[in-house]
């Protein structure tokens, strides 16, 4: 049974309902149907953490271990110093390695070493090899549980190994073929198993040409090589193409997501990925302040460059009305491009040397919009200059070509800045993700501003 966001709502008093009275085994009846992620998401509502260890401590170790990853951090973390350790290590036991890992890494230190001495040996001993690679990295990711078979090995020989890793592999997209040096030589996909027969050598089936990763690829790269060859199983090997694990597609989403939500983050110059579950303002704050301080900087600096055009605005008070439109103009085009190419950049889809393709085809969009813009705001001044006195020296139509002219450059400027930026942070190896919004936003206000009153300096003579 899958549930909608209107059924969980309902479901979310239902259940609390139950739970305060004790009714076990209508708690029971409900989650027996439920999918492990929608658990997960009626654990998250519920709002006292008693309650929420109650149902949990309802489900069978099974569930509770698959459940128990999707629940939100937070909640879990919560969760977790409720639950007594014997049950802990019962769903460390039923989670696969890599899930094991990343749920052991989020203990407390403390905790650690206890559990990983009651669970398992085998267990155990894969969780500590998997903690020795970085956590964001195709090592931190992978899973230790794979059908792998010698190369000299025949199709019955494949399905008998299918047959006794079924249990523990949870999913199996292919066989991996490797030689005597546990070396990747190739992969059988299990439809390929099924149709030939059974004495059948495996090398006569099997495709050679495998996509895989290095252990030490970074986890964005991992996931932009399998969306790019539309992989749902990769095999990591190490220096010497040794086969060590997999990253199945289930991986590949969380990477996705997780990089998709860091990159959103820094954009915003907020650089704590823990700060949704901060509790302590001061520390939100810190993580906050720097780029606020940089932002007020720019502020600054832009009301440096009114003063420095002061007079013009005495003279044509009516320039001062138009100042929030090329600002905020100037702003969209820039945050736009940018976004686009950083966009591109954490996909794999741009790189440094596309710098000139992809400011030409900037050019070429802001230049259009930039025209079409500009038109409609030299009809809106225009008319609004007419309502207005300007002073016997300066006309409606010299005042109104002046703002659509410099609505023009400023959307030029800002798509060439916009496109640029991320480009050149990339290439002295500062995330573009992290500097670019800030930098754009402040950069963009003061170009603006000072293109906005040199034009109508130059050409309305004041």
């Amino acid at each position: 049974m899958r549930i909608d966001e209107k059924d969980l709502r309902e479901l979310v008093g239902s259940f609390e309902y139950f739970i305060k009275e004790k009714q076990d085994a209508r708690l029971q009846h409900l989650l027996v149907s439920m999918h492990p992620s929608d658990i997960a998401a009626i654990i998250n509502r519920i709002r006292k953490d008693e309650h929420r260890l109650y149902l949990f401590n309802l489900l069978d170790k099974e569930v509770a271990s698959d459940t128990i990853l999707k629940i939100d951090e937070a909640v879990r973390e919560d969760l977790v110093e409720l639950l007594e350790q014997e049950i802990i290590t019962e769903l460390v036991d039923e989670m696969d390695s890599d899930d094991a890992t990343d749920f052991i890494s989020e203990l407390p230190e403390e905790m650690v070493e206890d559990v990983l001495k009651n669970v398992e040996q085998a267990d155990a001993k894969e969780v500590i090899q998997l903690m020795h690679y970085p956590e964001d990295t195709a090592g931190g990711i992978m899973a230790l549980e794979i059908v792998a078979v010698n190369k000299n090995a025949t199709v019955d020989e494949a399905i008998r190994e299918i047959r006794r890793k079924a249990e523990k592999v949870e999913e199996i997209y292919n066989v991996f073929v490797v030689d005597d040096e546990t070396k990747l030589v190739g992969h059988v996909s299990v439809k390929e198993l099924i149709l030939v027969h059974g004495h059948t050598p495996i090398t006569e089936i099997m495709e050679t040409d495998i996509a895989s990763v290095p252990v030490s690829m970074d986890q964005e790269e991992v996931a932009n090589y399998a969306r790019k060859y539309d992989l749902i199983s990769v095999p990591v090997v190490d220096e010497e193409y040794r086969l060590l694990g997999r990253i199945t597609i289930d991986d590949i989403i969380d990477v996705m997501e997780e990089e998709a939500s860091e990159d959103l983050q820094r954009m915003a110059g907020i650089t704590d990925e823990e700060e949704l579950r901060e509790p302590s303002a001061l520390r939100i704050v810190r993580g906050r302040i720097l780029w606020l301080v940089f932002g007020l900087l720019g502020g600054l600096w832009g009301a440096e460059v009114i003063k420095l055009f002061e007079h013009q605005i005495a003279k044509v008070a009516m320039l001062a009305i138009f100042i929030p439109v090329i600002l905020s103009m100037g702003g969209s085009i820039g945050m736009q491009s940018s976004a686009i190419v950083v966009r591109g950049l954490a996909t794999g889809e741009i790189d440094f040397k596309d710098i000139y393709k992809r400011l030409y085809k900037e050019i070429k969009v802001s230049l259009i919009n930039g025209l079409a813009l500009g038109f409609l705001i030299f009809i809106y001044a225009f008319v609004r200059a007419g309502t207005d006195d300007l002073g016997s020296t300066i006309q409606p139509l010299e005042l109104s070509a002046v703002v659509g002219g410099s609505l023009i450059m400023v959307i030029l400027v800002a798509s060439i800045v916009g496109t640029t930026i991320p480009l050149l942070l990339k290439k002295i190896n500062i995330d573009p993700a992290l500097a670019t919004g800030p930098f754009i936003t402040t950069s963009n206000d003061i170009i603006a501003l000072f293109i906005y009153f040199a034009m109508a300096t130059s050409f309305l003579n004041i």
